[in-house]
């Protein structure tokens, strides 16, 4: 069977083939730009679905897929679990809907489980031969929780075989001093081990900052692009502040945070 002639761009990943007619250097990207042009460059965010997914605009891997394993959306016999936010749904021959289906041709009532990246096919909610401890995991609060106990293992607060040298323990905060708990993640524009110090990431993310919610900033006093201090035991950092709708207050022990 011809599937594309020699020279031209692939739309798909699954016309990759293993006997070296093809070649990808990714395959998740396969379909970015094809013979069409630029995917990428799309701009149309026309929503008709109203939940966000704007296949039109720009591209996203694999296949233009925007929401992963939405198989998992539609019920054994393929019908939405939620009609109303439909995102894909079997119309008696074939996975159809408001996103591109992440899975195969497979109809419903086949062994294929819709999360196609597991053997499987399951979300592995607990796996039985991967944990030492168990098929669920212990859960451990850190050495610096704010909650002082932990709510799942009141005789355990943290990982009893983590070796705490004295002098470590003392650069350790205490939660009446540090109580509001931080995370960090990733941004598009400094992605993985891409240099900091590229001209167009520079102007697109010149500085670091932190996102803080709105019941904590109005706490603290702090608007929308104020400097402020984040600070531990161990040393501070100045950054600019973020007050975001994005955060939301999470009680944990009748505690907001």
């Amino acid at each position: 069977m011809l599937i594309a002639k020699k020279g031209q761009l692939l739309s798909s990943f699954a016309h990759l083939r293993d006997d070296g007619t093809t070649a990808s250097s990714c395959w998740i990207y396969t379909g970015s730009w094809t013979e069409q042009g630029n995917q990428m460059a799309n701009r149309d965010n026309s929503d008709p679905s109203g939940l966000g997914n704007t296949l039109g605009w720009a591209w996203a891997w694999p296949l233009n897929r925007r929401v992963l394993y939405n198989r998992a959306s539609a019920d054994i016999s393929g019908k939405p679990w939620d009609p109303k936010r439909m995102l894909i749904q079997w119309n008696g021959s074939k996975w159809t809907g408001n996103d591109i289906p992440d899975f195969g041709n497979a109809a419903p009532g086949t062994p294929t489980g819709p999360f196609i990246m597991q053997p499987e096919g399951m979300g592995r909610l607990f796996a039985i031969n991967k944990m030492a401890e168990g098929p669920f995991p212990e859960h451990y609060e850190p050495i610096e929780t704010p909650l002082g106990t932990n709510p799942l293992h009141p005789n355990v607060v943290s990982n009893p075989v983590v070796r705490l040298y004295e002098q470590d323990a003392l650069r350790m905060g205490k939660k009446e001093q540090f109580p509001y708990v931080g995370t960090t993640y990733r941004l598009t524009e400094h992605f993985h081990t891409w240099t900091k110090h590229a001209l167009l990431n520079a102007i697109a993310q010149p500085e670091q900052f932190v996102e803080i919610s709105e019941t904590l900033a109005a706490a603290k006093g702090i608007n929308n692009g104020d400097r402020v201090t984040v600070s531990s035991k161990r040393g501070f950092i100045r950054a600019v502040a973020v007050v975001t709708r994005r955060l939301k207050p999470l009680n944990v022990k009748r505690s907001a945070g």
